[in-house]
């Protein structure tokens, strides 16, 4: 409330001056009645036809008093609609031109929850996980008193655990191939970069089962020695011995199949 009442008085104050200064009051009035009809829209949720009152100051009155406010909630309302790719350009585009807005930390937070909105699916390409992961570090780092910093961890998390999982299950194809060193090698970046996430229990047995299929037993037994202590899933550690003990008997097992292509 108190601040719908700063924004009124924003636009009075903005009139009397254009009026005083011999300005078009009439150009003037159109600014602020649009304003004011975004505001009136905004509140009642009506963020399209909000998007166009500010947009249209913005347009109109670039060097006004309320541009700055006009794009932050020409921004805001977009951002509303789910229209992440152009929420972020618009965040942007008011830090750009109004550094020193009042909204800074909030839209930076936009931006990064735009960027992490467009992350796509595992089992797409994830280098846009990787720069929203990035982003909300740098906002972590850059405004480490933000009311949202448990949200930007928490978001970070599971980002992190969404390229976990690329990397797994990318690894699981390649075994299925028959592929074992090529698993490995995304096993290896689960367990040195995401070794935080679930899938890094997953990857060390994995491990084991990369080398039973490579033929290999000699390996398998020394690195699930090695390494089956830090597998902290009682289950998923009975598991990679279990694999050990049959594959030294030239046996495999249902389960075996089902941890490979589950």
């Amino acid at each position: 409330m108190l601040r719908k009442f700063a924004l009124i008085l924003l636009i009075i104050t903005s009139t009397t001056f254009w009026n005083c200064a011999g300005g078009n009051g009439a150009g003037q009035g159109d600014v602020d009645k649009r304003f004011a009809s975004g505001l009136d829209r905004f509140d009642k949720k009506k963020w399209s036809r909000a998007a166009e009152d500010f947009n249209w100051v913005v347009l109109n009155n670039p060097a006004g008093n309320l541009a700055a406010e006009a794009q932050y909630y020409y921004a805001e309302s977009i951002f509303q609609q789910d229209l992440f790719v152009e929420a972020q350009l618009e965040f942007e585009r008011l830090l750009r031109r109004w550094p020193g807005s009042e909204h800074r930390d909030f839209a930076r937070y936009r931006i990064v929850q735009s960027l992490v909105a467009q992350s796509p699916n595992f089992y797409f390409d994830q280098e846009a996980t990787l720069d929203a992961i990035e982003e909300l570090q740098d906002f972590i780092d850059d405004f480490p008193d933000s009311d949202h910093l448990a949200e930007a961890e928490q978001s970070i998390g599971g980002l992190r655990h969404k390229i976990a999982k690329k990397y797994y299950e990318t690894a699981r194809l390649y075994l299925k191939w028959g592929q074992s060193p090529a698993a490995r090698l995304y096993l290896e970046m689960i367990l040195s970069q995401y070794y935080d996430t679930p899938f890094a229990d997953k990857a060390r047995v994995a491990m084991v089962i990369s080398y039973i299929i490579a033929e290999d037993l000699t390996a398998a037994q020394a690195y699930l020695e090695q390494e089956g202590s830090n597998i902290s899933d009682d289950t998923l550690r009975g598991e990679a011995e279990r694999f050990v003990d049959l594959a030294r008997e030239g046996k495999v097992d249902l389960l075996f199949y089902r941890r490979l292509y589950r």
